[in-house]
């Protein structure tokens, strides 16, 4: 069975939290891989929209942590030439510090670039939460949003035992839900 792969001019991949040591957590890391695999793969020719801002105690946004940590891992799997012409394609988006920020944020730049169908990665997990508040902010802009999914994070975690950290993310992404659900109920 072949999968069709949608024509898109960029992928908007989403932050998440920066040690102090300027290195993106595992989540963000296996969101980029999937993400990078499927821009080498499927749309060589896309921008790479890389979209979170900086947070207390990290020493630089979300984005260029994402951006630095992209570029060392393609030069390292796929060579130099591979890792300049990423280069060439990467956006940053470092002002948003939440989810909802993000989609205003990033369809903002991404709409001044003049792109129109846009990819959208995240882990599974969150993929359902980000894409809603994505949707919110299309119905006044002619873009294609179309998402990607990373889908191992779950097992990732499941099978290398780290069950509190599990646990710790559905309550996060649950709560999440809560804030994004009651500022809908309230008219924000």
């Amino acid at each position: 069975m072949t999968i069709e792969h949608p024509s898109l001019e960029v992928l908007i991949v989403l932050g998440g939290r920066v040690g102090a040591d300027g290195y993106p957590g595992r989540p963000t890391r296996l969101r980029l891989i999937h993400a990078l695999n499927l821009w080498r793969e499927h749309y060589p020719g896309a921008h790479f929209l890389l979209s979170g801002g900086r947070n207390k105690g990290a020493p630089c946004s979300e984005a260029r942590a994402m951006a630095d940590w992209s570029l060392a891992w393609v030069e390292e799997n796929w060579g130099h030439d591979e890792r300049q012409r990423l280069a060439s394609l990467l956006l940053l988006e470092e002002t948003s510090r939440n989810t909802a920020a993000a989609a205003h944020n990033a369809l903002a730049l991404a709409e001044k670039q003049g792109f129109r169908r846009l990819g959208l990665v995240t882990d599974h997990l969150h993929m359902r939460r980000a894409h809603y508040l994505f949707r919110r902010h299309l119905p006044h802009r002619h873009l294609l949003l179309h998402p990607l999914p990373y889908p191992g994070l779950l097992r990732d975690y499941w099978q290398r035992r780290r069950f509190l950290r599990l646990g710790k993310m559905l309550l996060r992404e649950g709560g999440a839900w809560v804030k994004v659900l009651a500022r809908r109920a309230w008219g924000r």
